[in-house]
């Protein structure tokens, strides 16, 4: 198997991809991966190649991808615009034979602190465009054949350890991810249109909006910066069906200057990465007429654990587990745990990975015998099977031996009028161990939240000290970043 066969098997004049004026059918999709491919391997690149990209969500990338993975590399997806340090820490860890920098990371080009030989993307791609119209290059890729557990991808992720890793994915895991999501009711088509806005190097994007996708003939728009009014122009323009964003995407969509009738071609909506907040999901509805699904994954499972498709949506769940998928809500000791009562989510399934690089010691911590991950989120289900998110174990605040989970914290703080954002960490204190601390966006004041959080949370949970942010840290994937308030 192969995960590039992704593009095989399509009408050659349906549109793949659609960038800007760029409409590029799978005809000349395959076109351009064989072009590059012919480029990659006269620099060496075959089977067990591994490449590094750096660029955005664009055509390069999606081209580039494909044309390694089909030579039977490997390909390792980096955030264009990290630092050049950050970007030095995971190449050292992957060892690549060369790291491809689009548009968005041209400034490594030749940086010494990145350690690995680099070529220009663009340059690449545009010969490799030029070859394909010109007939220069053949116009089937080369798709060799690998073992199901052969890796696919390395994703640089901070791992359900807590500490940065790169995950290694095979073409199984996440080709199994596709089968599933099509035994869900509808399933992706050929007439589906995807916003592809969600970071390709994000597991989510790569594997669930991109390669998905392309598996099922779907179109993908793409936008390589996030921007508001441009993703809802977007949406009206191509008539997108799918729409996928982070929470702080979806509010900033609520709150664009957009027609209200901007979604009216969105026949499912989806949100991952964090907790989506009920006034939110009700906003949206109100005004855009869309109700918003959520799911729960991780890079370690490739990603989709439960998804809110093909079922009736509740607004604070994520959904039910995806078929084939098996998880477990355990205690501390491993028992499970009864419905209703929170536990730590363990997952088992195909889509689960072959482990972390070169780290079998944090592999073995997180990933049993006998194929169970242990994720470190805390979640609860409910009797019709319905997963509810409470928190990761790490960031559980003890307060006089209590346990109290930031996210319920959160959620109770997002429900005031006057707060647009919150997080909650916890802060050393000589009487209860620790103390819960809110860090705040927004208009509310602490007498007024204070007055709020009485009415909503035992004492225990009722944070002690404010601080009031124009900006909280968030990551692009939507998650909070805990450890710049701590």
């Amino acid at each position: 198997m192969n995960l590039a066969g992704v593009i095989s098997g399509h009408v050659d004049n349906r549109i793949a991809l659609i960038d800007g004026d760029d409409r590029v059918d799978f005809g000349t999709l395959r076109g351009r991966v064989a072009a590059m491919q012919v480029d990659l391997e006269a620099r060496g690149v075959g089977v067990d190649s591994t490449v590094a990209l750096a660029t955005g969500n664009d055509v390069a990338f999606v081209v580039s991808t494909l044309a390694v993975l089909g030579l039977g590399g490997i390909v390792m997806p980096l955030n264009p615009g990290s630092p050049t340090s950050e970007l030095a820490r995971k190449l050292a860890v992957a060892d690549p034979s060369m790291l491809l920098v689009g548009h968005a990371g041209r400034l490594h080009l030749g940086d010494p602190a990145v350690g690995t030989a680099t070529v220009d993307l663009i340059e690449m791609a545009a010969n490799a465009a030029a070859a394909h119209v010109s007939g220069e290059a053949p116009a089937t890729p080369v798709i060799v054949d690998r073992p199901d557990d052969a890796p696919a991808f390395y994703m640089a992720t901070s791992g359900v350890s807590g500490a940065a890793k790169v995950a290694v994915l095979s073409h199984h895991n996440l080709s199994w991810i596709h089968e599933a999501l099509h035994r869900i009711e509808p399933p992706l088509t050929p007439d589906n249109v995807t916003l592809g806005i969600l970071p390709f190097t994000h597991i989510f994007g790569l594997n669930v909006v991109l390669l998905a996708s392309l598996e099922a003939g779907a179109a993908i728009v793409l936008q390589q910066r996030f921007d508001a009014e441009e993703s809802l122009r977007l949406v009206r323009e191509h008539g997108v069906t799918m729409l996928t964003g982070a929470p702080p995407m979806w509010q900033r969509w609520l709150d664009a200057d957009a027609p209200d009738d901007s979604m009216a071609s969105v026949e499912f909506a989806a949100s991952g990465a964090a907790a989506l907040p009920l006034g939110l999901f009700e906003g949206v509805k109100a005004r855009f007429g869309v109700e918003i699904a959520q799911g729960y994954g991780l890079t370690e499972t490739s990603p989709v654990v439960t998804l809110g498709r093909g079922v009736p949506v509740r607004p604070t769940s994520v959904g039910r587990v995806l078929p084939g998928v098996d998880v477990a809500l355990v205690d501390e000791s491993g028992t499970p745990v009864d419905v209703g009562d929170e536990g730590e989510i363990v997952v088992r399934s195909p889509g689960v990975f072959v482990g972390y690089l070169d780290d079998q010691e944090t592999t073995d911590s997180v990933l049993s015998e006998d194929g169970w991950l242990w994720t470190g989120d805390v979640g609860i289900f409910d009797d019709d099977g319905y997963l509810y998110l409470v928190d990761r174990i790490k960031d559980i605040v003890i307060v006089s031996g209590f346990n109290v989970y930031p996210a319920e914290v959160e959620s109770i703080l997002m429900q005031h009028p006057g707060v647009s954002g919150a997080i909650v960490t916890g802060s050393p204190d000589e009487a209860t161990g620790e103390t819960v601390v809110a860090h705040i966006a927004g208009t509310a004041t602490r007498e007024e939240l204070e007055r709020h959080c009485d009415e909503q949370l035992s004492r225990y949970k009722r944070p002690t000290e404010y601080h009031f942010l124009d900006e909280l840290p968030i990551a692009p994937n939507g998650k909070a970043i805990r450890r710049a308030l701590r």
